[in-house]
């Protein structure tokens, strides 16, 4: 997959894309699938909400699943990436899902990616992208996520906040995103299964929480350029330690018969 000029423009001007259909009801169905085993390893790559309740994320899927193994690698990921940065050689950063349970999947507050990326982790520069695939329905009911287009061009304060049972981060104070928000507005990622959205490292974001009794699963890819690795020793799962360039496969990757 190639992105338009368009495109690109779109990306520059709000910082992200939303782009239904990129992946088929068929290449959903095989994501899926590997989910509930997923859920059911008892490890450390699956983080659960405060308190010990409903998982918050899978992590390291690429390294426990021949499937997400492909995913990472897949042509409609890599090659827009590469097209985006201009770089050619880009490592999984982190490779997860973030499945947001009907009723207890909890939301998450308002952030950047770099502020964590760049203090916990040690990134130099905001040059890594998210690229999301709805794994689920999205809708303004089950916890999208919500852009502040063109935000990624503003400079924003931070504060050190803790996500979940562990997971530093950090957050953006509220009067901050009352500002932004007035001046910018709001966009909810809203779409079908099979959507991809892609942002960058800047951009100011949200997910509220899932209040329906459906799941809301949501797969995240970042890929950032190996010449801008992470320079701080953390949990490979929260930064993958490998940095070996992902070069992509086939197109139809995900429907080819995997190893017995």
């Amino acid at each position: 997959m190639t992105l338009t000029e368009t495109q690109l423009q779109q990306l520059d001007r709000d910082g992200f894309l939303v782009i239904p259909g990129a992946f088929s009801n068929e290449e959903v169905e095989v994501l899926r699938a590997e989910v509930p085993r997923l859920m059911a390893e008892d490890r450390p790559e699956n983080q659960r909400e405060a308190g010990g309740g409903a998982i918050r994320n899978l992590l390291s899927l690429h390294r426990r699943s021949e499937v997400y193994a492909r995913l990472v690698r897949h042509p409609r990921l890599v090659r827009p990436a590469m097209q985006i940065l201009g770089e050619r050689d880009l490592y999984a950063q982190q490779v997860k899902i973030n499945p947001k349970a009907g009723f207890d999947g909890i939301g998450f507050d308002w952030h950047t990616d770099f502020a964590t990326h760049h203090k916990r982790d040690g990134v130099p520069r905001p040059l890594a992208l998210n690229l999301h695939i709805l794994l689920d329905d999205v809708d303004e009911f089950n916890g999208p996520l919500i852009f502040v287009p063109g935000s990624h061009k503003r400079e924003i304060p931070l504060q050190r906040s803790v996500d979940g049972e562990k997971w530093e981060l950090w957050t953006v104070p509220r009067e901050a995103v009352a500002a932004l928000v007035r001046e910018l507005g709001m966009v909810s990622a809203k779409g079908p299964r099979g959507t991809l959205l892609i942002f960058g490292d800047n951009l100011l974001h949200v997910s509220a929480q899932n209040i329906t009794p459906y799941s809301r699963w949501i797969f995240s890819l970042i890929l950032n350029p190996v010449a801008n690795a992470a320079t701080k020793d953390v949990a490979a799962y929260a930064h993958e330690r490998d940095r070996s360039p992902v070069r992509p496969l086939a197109d139809d990757c995900l429907l080819q018969p995997l190893a017995a």
